[in-house]
């Protein structure tokens, strides 16, 4: 196994920063653990609660401006009959929707930039 230099780790490092750079957004997918409800819409006025049950996805873009904290760029709902896969966006914060995620929905995958 050949050993890799300081430099090439620095080149490496280097690398992967710009490409961080370009591809600013990812798209993963969600599946719903639990009966739960998420608020949708431009701002908290004329937002809409949907009604979610477990097994139905969300797909949502996340947007890396800030790495530590991704913008919600929008969200696709897959197996809700209403809304099945238009975009929607979220008035919530990134922080804020990481979150109900974490209560509310398993990460499955990763659908690149």
């Amino acid at each position: 196994m050949a050993q890799l230099t300081f430099k090439q780790y620095l080149e490496g490092k280097e690398q992967l920063r710009k490409a961080i750079e370009n591809t600013p957004t990812t798209i993963v997918e969600y599946e719903v653990r639990k009966y739960c409800s998420i608020v949708i819409g431009e701002s908290k006025e004329d937002g809409k609660i949907v009604g979610l049950k477990p097994k139905q996805k969300l797909i949502i873009q996340w947007r890396y401006d800030n790495l530590e904290n991704p913008t919600p760029d929008y969200v696709k709902f897959v197996g809700n009959s209403s809304l099945d896969e238009e975009q929607q966006t979220v008035s919530w914060s990134g922080q804020k929707l990481h979150k109900w995620l974490m209560r509310h929905a398993k990460e499955g995958r990763v659908h690149g930039h």
